[in-house]
């Protein structure tokens, strides 16, 4: 994007002023070369956000804003509803719980360096990616129901995880008040084959190295200190988030 389109408001926070049919200002925090690197349709799509009814503020964007639905993906907005404020299901698309976890390998870089060409064989050997990629995990309706409703601690269970790992996942990875029941067939099958699976777009699985620590308090919390190896990823709901959400927008708009 041109810089000259925005008010530069400090070091990382650029700013678009109310024109047209906007509401609020529109403001995205990043560096100038992330500016410079963004697809032009963000400043479109966050200027159309601050169009909606009842927004609150300014329409905002993060640093790693790129082009979306209808917002910006990366894109932050607050609506009041006492002023015509919008529920917007699918402004972000609907990928449900999309999202990033940080996986603790308890490796550190000296354990790699030397079988690097190997790990990336394995993982991209042994997980499921891109569009239509199908996973070895195979679900009945039962277990289907008992995943929808046990959320991460099915998972651990089920041995795809440890339980250490839900002490450190929000609402240790289920949220209470889940009824399968109100999951369409449609939307189960789609997920049988997705089980274990990345998915494309923006999603990824990368091997990472801890090179800084910026909050001592945080790093040891999370059993972190520089060198060692973490894998980052990116995923979400895949098929059944897709048809939820397709099957509620009509719901919505009824």
């Amino acid at each position: 994007m041109d810089v000259a389109l925005f008010n530069r408001r400090s070091e990382f926070a650029w700013e678009i002023e109310p024109r047209g049919d906007m509401r609020v200002p529109a403001v995205i925090y990043a560096s100038e070369q992330l500016i410079r690197d963004m697809d032009d349709k963000v400043y479109e799509q966050a200027v159309n956000v601050a169009t909606l009814p009842g927004i609150v503020k300014a329409s905002y964007a993060m640093p790693d804003a790129h082009w979306g639905y209808g917002f910006p993906i990366g894109g932050v907005a607050a609506f009041d509803p006492d002023e015509g404020g919008v529920i917007s299901a699918g402004g972000v698309g609907f990928d449900i719980s999309c999202g990033v976890r940080c996986l603790h390998t308890g490796l550190t870089r000296a354990d790699i360096m030397a079988v690097q060409k190997e790990l990336a064989d394995a993982l991209f050997e042994r997980v499921p990616v891109g569009v239509g990629g199908t996973g070895s995990i195979r679900l009945d309706d039962e277990e289907m129901d008992a995943m929808l409703t046990g959320g991460a601690k099915w998972a651990v269970e089920a041995g795809w995880g440890r339980i250490e790992d839900l002490e450190r996942i929000e609402e240790r990875g289920r949220v209470s008040g889940a009824e399968p029941a109100n999951v369409s067939v449609q939307a189960k099958n789609r997920q049988r084959k997705a089980m274990g699976t990345l998915g494309s777009g923006n999603h990824y699985l990368e091997v990472q190295e801890v090179t800084a620590v910026y909050d001592a308090s945080i790093a040891e919390a999370f059993d972190l200190e520089v060198g060692d190896i973490v894998t980052m990823i990116n995923c979400g709901s895949r098929g059944l988030g897709h048809q939820i959400g397709t099957e509620f927008l009509k719901e919505m708009a009824i």
